[in-house]
């Protein structure tokens, strides 16, 4: 086929033949061919596109859970109080339930989506030296189909070619002879030598004339079987594309319903807890209990006039500092009730040795605390972290787990998020994010 295929073009030279991008002239199937090798591009670059898209997923839920325990953190050590307190706790509530959405939603795209993208691929295209096997036998088809046609049609061209040389070389000679006719010094022996030749180039070109017709009706009787076995080639290669396209519609629903995380009924009961929290704010009821605690609803042991004993005076001392012990009981009990309403403890005094009480600014002790505390407690020998969710492995060097497993950490997370660590006496990566430190 290789040496049909070099004597072909070599033909195509000699003729000197141009075409068009036409599917039924010679080659113009290239492009169908070419399709082939389109496919599989196409389909590295949806695995591309769905291995993005999990890597957008997965650095979005490291953020929302950052957001969640951050701001979690802030409320815990912030001056709010109340029904207020508990609806903004219910956002970071919120947060890291999306995150685990999305974490499912990464994970579903990368052991499920890409995974049968990747296996579709493999199924469908073989490699042989440096083409894909169907494309060379695509092209091997349509060469087959197209020989014997493309060989007529040489002919044809070649016939073609000489009867119009042949023609023109009659016509170039019959002006020769009206010109020496015409002319008084041209003799009668050159005008003789003239006319001999104008009878051979007509009987070349009647001879080349029939030759030309006599190919073009050898094409024609072979045009209705060319069609035929190129329709045959082609309708093989229009199989092998509707194949993709099916496959590609279907791996794009499934996208679609991995991606659609408005269907994921965990966001919607998250977004209605919201709601319900911010539905639920008292701000009158808050208000009084605020001045219960801290306002004019407080008891006060207004001062009245005593008149001076010497004896008595020393009983009064005494007995001051126990109304003012029973005073502040009273009032650790009152704090203890409001808080116990909301079922919301109050903060506990920095006993953490960084030097900041809670009288400091709380948007600054929420970034400050971990840093210093970490600074000045004592060494540790292993960092415990439990997973808060399932994880399956990916690759090789990586971990899976259980949500409740106990990993110890080995390493800081990197820039990508991922840490190193033991699992029962494996060591492997995992995501930063889907663990939490034990503390």
């Amino acid at each position: 086929m290789a040496t049909a295929s070099h004597s072909m073009a070599g033909s195509e030279e000699d003729v000197g033949i141009l075409f068009s991008d036409c599917f039924w002239e010679i080659k113009g199937y290239k492009h169908v061919v070419s399709r082939i090798d389109d496919g599989a591009k196409l389909t590295d670059s949806l695995v591309h596109l769905i291995a993005e898209r999990a890597e957008i997923e997965y650095k979005y839920a490291k953020m929302l859970k950052g957001f969640s325990r951050k701001w979690e953190d802030a409320i815990n050590k912030s001056p709010e109080y109340g029904t207020l307190e508990l609806a903004m706790k219910s956002l970071t509530i919120e947060a890291n339930e999306t995150a685990d959405v999305h974490v499912d939603v990464r994970q579903k795209l990368i052991s499920s989506v890409m995974e049968t993208v990747k296996h579709w691929k493999s199924s469908n295209f073989q490699k042989a030296f440096v083409k894909w096997k169907q494309t060379a036998a695509a092209n091997d088809g349509f060469e087959k189909a197209q020989a014997p046609w493309a060989k007529r049609f040489l002919k044809v061209e070649k016939a073609k070619k000489a009867y119009h040389t042949a023609s023109r070389n009659r016509d170039q000679l019959q002006k020769q002879l009206e010109l020496y006719e015409q002319d008084a010094m041209a003799t009668s022996e050159s005008v003789k030598k003239v006319k001999d030749k104008l009878s051979k180039a007509e009987t070349e070109s009647d001879k080349t004339r029939d030759k030309y017709k006599d190919r073009l009706q050898e094409l024609d009787m072979a045009n209705q079987q060319y069609v035929n076995e190129m329709t045959v080639e082609f309708e093989k290669c229009q199989a092998m594309e509707k194949l993709r396209m099916e496959f590609f519609k279907s791996t794009l629903d499934e996208y679609l319903t991995t991606t659609d995380i408005t269907r994921d009924p965990r966001l919607q009961n998250s977004f209605q807890n919201i709601q319900h929290a911010i539905n639920e704010i008292a701000i009158e009821e808050d208000l009084k209990r605020y001045s219960d605690y801290k306002g004019t609803g407080m008891a006060m042991n207004w001062p009245v006039f005593t008149e001076y004993n010497e004896v008595d005076n020393a009983l009064n001392l005494g007995s001051m500092h126990v109304r003012s012990d029973q005073a502040d009981g009273r009032q650790q009990q009152q704090q203890q009730q409001h808080y116990n309403v909301y079922d919301n403890p109050p903060p506990a005094k920095n006993t953490n040795g960084t030097g900041l009480d809670d009288d400091s600014e709380w948007g600054d002790n929420m970034y400050t605390q971990s840093v210093v505390g970490s600074a000045r407690g004592g060494q540790q020998s292993e960092v415990r972290v439990m997973a808060m969710f399932d994880y399956v492995s990916a690759e090789s060097d990586e971990l899976s787990f259980k949500e409740g497993d106990v990993l110890i950490q080995l390493d800081e997370e990197d820039e990508n998020g991922w840490c190193r660590g033991l699992l029962n006496g494996v060591e492997g990566l995992y995501p930063g994010s889907y663990v939490q430190q034990i503390k």
